[in-house]
């Protein structure tokens, strides 16, 4: 089996296009058509990882935090922590792999499972991504348009929040004349054809155009199916950064902050606001979720808790709602069993482990 085989079955779950902008998510560097012998799965990539990976002849190893972003090293050579990571995967013919944003922002990712160690109930998604729909209008004769839908359920259109096979149909005529070199499945050369069509409407997410269109012309019976593509502004609501959800009954912050602190094994925790009061609607967002503030409160969460929060950050919420920072590292801890399990319950001709040298590099005394 290929790596590529395996990054394409994660891809198809956790998207590369829901990352973010300034994120670089995927391969870092190595080729992903060699045999794959094994995986290690981590949060940050180190050379004790690659030197991990190599005792346990694995030539794939997956992180949550990538090596490089967008805006990030231009050149690769020994000198610096990057370069010497990238210079010894490739010397051992590995391949790295980063599953950052597209992991944060999907669903089963990041957050919706943040937010399932809160046990929060009805959980929306705090910030969701824009424009990642696109609708597909194609026309068809009506003898063979259910069969084309149908393949185009298949495909992944018409799923629109909790339902699916969602679509809309109008029927209408279509005309056409063949030119002396067209192969019509209706009509004949250098005569105009009038068709009883259906025009059939439906809406898929942006990462599955290739597949979409691969299975209109697979399906369709003419020669030349006549289609469009729109991009459209509607929000996915099911995809994007942080969610918010509420506790199954109010409790005191002070007790929910205890608890915090429990379910993710925190020493410490840094908060603003009155702990003395009730509290029930919760927005999570795991990693560095400061620019993320504004859009917990007009969701009207009585606490938000994050990542990296800084001081004039902690007083942007004007006592109108608790902030709580529990930590980069603490808030995303469970990355790596999110990667592990997705690989290890479907795979099973090469062995997957979690990384045992990786520690958290920043200490509290």
């Amino acid at each position: 089996m290929r790596i590529s085989e395996v990054l394409s079955f994660l891809e198809k779950k956790y998207p590369l296009e829901y990352q973010e902008d300034f994120d670089n998510c995927g391969v870092q560097c190595g080729d992903k058509e060699q045999e794959i012998t094994g995986v290690v799965v981590c949060f940050e990539m180190s050379e004790a990882t690659i030197d991990e990976a190599v005792r346990k002849k694995a030539n794939l190893v997956i992180s949550h935090h990538p090596l490089m972003l967008r805006r990030g090293i231009c050149k690769i050579e020994p000198t610096h922590r990057v370069g010497k990571i990238l210079c010894k995967a490739l010397e051992n013919k590995m391949v790295l792999y980063s599953m950052h944003t597209n992991l944060d922002s999907a669903v089963g990712g990041v957050n919706d499972t943040f937010a399932a160690k809160l046990h929060l109930q009805n959980v929306s998604v705090l910030s969701p991504i824009p424009g990642g729909m696109k609708k597909l209008s194609v026309f068809v004769p009506k003898a063979q348009a259910e069969e084309v839908r149908n393949a185009l359920f298949e495909a992944g259109c018409g799923h629109i929040g909790n339902y699916d096979h969602c679509a809309y149909t109008l029927e209408g005529t279509g005309t056409f004349r063949p030119l002396q070199d067209a192969n019509p499945y209706i009509g004949k050369p250098g005569e105009t054809e009038t068709v009883a069509e259906e025009r059939i409407e439906m809406v898929f997410p942006n990462h599955l155009q290739k597949k979409v269109v691969e299975a209109l012309y697979q399906s369709h019976p003419y020669e030349e199916p006549v289609f469009d593509i729109y991009q459209l502004d509607n929000q996915n609501n099911k995809v994007g950064l942080g969610r918010i959800g509420e506790l199954p009954e109010p409790m005191d912050a002070e007790a929910f902050f205890q608890n915090l602190k429990q379910v993710f094994g925190l020493t410490m925790l840094r908060y603003y606001g009155d702990a003395h009061r009730k509290v029930q609607r919760i927005a999570v967002l795991g990693g560095g979720g400061s620019s993320f503030i504004g859009q917990a409160m007009a969701a009207k969460a009585d606490v938000y808790v994050t990542g990296d929060v800084k001081y004039h950050d902690f007083h942007s919420a004007e006592g109108r709602m608790l902030i709580a920072d529990i930590g980069h590292f603490e808030s995303e801890q469970f990355i790596k069993e999110i990667i592990y399990n997705e690989i290890k319950e479907n795979f099973n001709t090469f062995a997957v482990s979690l990384c045992e040298t990786e520690k958290m590099q920043i200490s509290i005394i």
